[in-house]
């Protein structure tokens, strides 16, 4: 077990020799249903392809304006689904492109993200639709939507409003071949980048760059935590990767867009935080924020290119452990999430003790399935 954990650890970085081979795996955008290459005649294809998103990789002149023109969108939607609060885009950067009907406004019940970033609330059902291919639909199962909404058996009727699970994270809307290689080892080709946003200080703006299933998650598990805990000071954003990945001064890995770190939340914010992060005890720790932001970013991890493993130091594992016991928190759902108490280096929780995390999070998510070149 002790091999397979420390797999999982950050290891030193070693450079990737130059090969024949080219730079880019393929951008493909994969929706509900399968695989879908990008189309040479957009808005045809999207009509055809209802329910999956287009990878479009912005070039030289484009406009946000004229690339929601090209695939039927409005401005807005686009920017909902990308995170942007602004038209600025620039050449070699991958949107997601949802598929958009009649007015540029979504065609499916696609989840749209607040300006929190927080997932959508409610869902009005549609003629055909079940709780099964609803709860896919929003990456929850159909025990919690039966839970949330005092559902006893499978029946629901057309123009129904259902609550959608705030604990469960919308699945991102995947761009293939992004992550190159290893944390460790790899790179990045056409990034997607983590913008300012509501509630969190990007540290280092220069490295904000990573996958889209990256970005998508913590968009929506920050903006999840601070709906919960509307009190809670800012957040710091620590490094992601380079635009281009690859060795990244002060980090043994955060080179394939897969890694970010993440500061806690405290009772009174420490002071030069969220500059800089801050050490965290047991006694200066908000316990219920930084409980809820681990326990939505290890929920994720249940979605293709969701969380692989969360970094936090020990003794940190250990105070949290307690006081959820005290909160009624059952050992069960503990024992999924944190590695305390089977020890420091036990196969055990979503959560894993590293040295030096324990003044912030270091989140790595996984690989998408089919996506040949990450590793």
């Amino acid at each position: 077990m002790l091999k397979s954990v420390l797999a999982r650890r950050p290891r030193s970085p070693r450079r990737t020799p130059r090969t024949a081979r080219g730079l880019l795996v393929g951008l493909t955008a994969l929706g509900l249903g399968g695989v879908l290459a990008l189309p040479t005649t957009p808005a045809r294809a999207n009509a055809r392809t209802a329910r999956h998103y287009t990878a479009h990789v912005v070039k030289k002149g484009e406009s946000l304006s004229r690339i929601a023109r090209t695939y039927g969108c409005s401005i807005k939607t686009i920017q909902e689904t990308n995170g942007l609060s602004g038209e600025k885009i620039r050449r070699g950067e991958a949107l997601a492109i949802p598929p958009c009907g009649p007015g540029g406004t979504l065609e499916t019940p696609t989840p749209r993200a607040s300006k929190s970033g927080a997932a959508p609330l409610r869902h009005r059902v549609r003629k055909g639709e079940n709780l099964s291919r609803i709860a896919r639909t929003y990456g929850c199962s159909v025990a919690d939507l039966r839970a949330k909404n005092g559902i006893e058996g499978s029946v629901i009727m057309p123009g129904q409003e259902l609550l959608i699970p705030r604990s469960s994270a919308v699945k991102a809307p995947e761009i293939l071949g992004q992550s190159v290689g290893a944390p460790q080892r790899g790179r990045l080709v056409n990034a997607s980048r983590l913008r300012s946003g509501k509630g969190y200080l990007l540290r280092r703006p220069e490295r904000t760059y990573g996958t889209s299933q990256l970005v998508h998650y913590v968009r929506e598990v920050v903006g999840s935590t601070r709906k919960q805990h509307p009190a809670a000071h800012r957040l710091a954003i620590g490094d992601l990767s380079s635009r281009r990945g690859g060795p990244l001064s002060g980090h043994r890995s955060h080179q394939s867009g897969r890694d970010i770190d993440i500061g806690l939340f405290y009772t009174k914010r420490p002071s030069g935080y969220p500059s800089e992060f801050k050490p965290g005890t047991a006694s200066n720790l908000d316990m219920a924020a930084t409980w809820t932001l681990i326990k939505e970013f290890a929920a994720t991890a249940k979605h293709d290119g969701g969380v692989e493993v969360i970094f936090l130091d020990y003794e940190l594992q250990r105070a949290l452990y307690k006081w959820a016991r005290k909160q009624g928190v059952p050992r069960t759902t503990l024992r999924k999430i944190l590695q305390y108490p089977a020890g420091r280096w036990a196969d055990a929780g979503v959560v894993q003790h590293y040295p030096n995390h324990a003044d912030h999070l270091h989140v790595r998510f996984k690989c998408p399935k089919g996506d040949k070149g990450c590793s």
